[in-house]
């Protein structure tokens, strides 16, 4: 990097640890799509990519008093994506675990179903019922029964009261309860895949 654009970065992460947000937008032009294919390097799934590179500059921005030299502020936005990507991994395979044991655990106690391709259907039918959730109160019920947080750390990521997370929460839960219902879904599926 030339000395006076290396000065000018340097001027705009100052102005970004004061909080000055047109700073934040230039260096997110600066930044954006280099961290996009850096990223992308390691997912290959543009979606995904998108998304955790626009967590990353939320963090920047929530975390900004962090910056402990804007020298390496290059190192520390590179830090942030790859502590996303490590997490973003690990909470796929979570989920992918749950998910894996609640068919596995309904198979066995039902015995309805004999072959793999009955378990990749009942996989298929749970996602679908929690697709059709409102986008919103998707998000919540994901981050309670994937992702594992509590009705307060959702709310504080979220920005939300903790009754409006409980609301949404009980709502899910008697919206999935009644579809899978009516598909021929047994309660004890239910049962494992909302309480635990």
């Amino acid at each position: 990097m030339k000395k006076i654009e290396l000065n000018r970065e340097l001027e705009l992460v100052r102005k970004l640890r004061a909080g000055d947000a047109s700073a934040f937008e230039l260096l997110f032009e600066q930044y954006s799509g280099k961290l996009f294919h850096f990223v992308n390097t390691h997912l290959d799934i543009k979606e995904e990519s998108e998304e955790i590179v626009q967590d990353v500059f939320l963090s920047l921005w929530r975390h900004k008093k962090d910056i402990k030299s804007p020298e390496a502020f290059k190192s520390y936005l590179y830090k942030i994506a790859l502590n996303n990507i490590r997490n973003y991994f690990i909470k796929k395979q979570v989920k992918e675990r749950h998910k894996q044991l609640i068919a596995q655990e309904y198979l066995i106690k039902s015995e309805l179903f004999a072959d793999e391709s009955d378990y990749e259907s009942l996989i298929k039918q749970v996602d679908l019922l929690i697709q059709r959730l409102p986008a919103k109160r998707r998000e919540i019920f994901l981050l309670s029964r994937k992702e594992g947080l509590d009705i307060a750390e959702i709310a504080s990521y979220l920005k939300i009261s903790e009754s409006t997370v409980k609301n949404q929460i009980s709502s899910a839960i008697a919206f999935l309860k009644q579809e899978a219902k009516k598909g021929g879904l047994s309660s004890t599926l239910l049962l494992a895949l909302f309480y635990r």
